[in-house]
């Protein structure tokens, strides 16, 4: 017989802190049309595939601040505040297919955001994520 443990929101808020409190971030785009990486590949390739630095394009980084999170009752799990990522292309503008976030100099990412079509932003245009971290049972 299998006992489930339900964890407690001290629990979440420790091991959330642990990940996240106070750690920096990197939000970039990657073309990953061709390298066919997921989620569980390393940060060092995804690297690799992330877009040059030209026409407008700039990763988004900054820091999660420290003490910033909070229990979710809606979602039942331990959040900080939305990181929000926004790319506008100038030129020629540029195209991707994956939204990549790291936290730290981690080995790992936390995660990708695929794209399917790819998007082309155009000089002028704009594209938002709203990405929320957090910890859950």
């Amino acid at each position: 017989m299998a006992a489930t443990i339900t964890l407690s929101q001290a629990e979440l808020k420790r091991r959330g802190d642990l990940a996240y409190d106070n750690r920096a971030y990197k939000v970039f785009l990657a073309d990953n049309s061709t390298a066919g990486l997921d989620e569980e590949d390393t940060a060092a390739l995804w690297l690799a595939e992330e877009l040059p630095t030209a026409n407008g394009y700039a990763a988004v980084t900054g820091t999660i601040a420290a003490g910033s999170g909070a229990y979710n009752a809606t979602t039942a799990r331990y959040e900080f505040p939305a990181i929000v990522a926004v790319f506008t292309a100038t030129g020629t503008g540029f195209t991707y297919d994956t939204v990549v976030l790291r936290i730290g100099t981690e080995t790992s990412i936390v995660g990708t955001l695929v794209e399917d079509p790819p998007i082309t932003l155009l000089a002028g245009q704009s594209k938002s994520y709203r990405i929320i971290v957090g910890q859950n049972d």
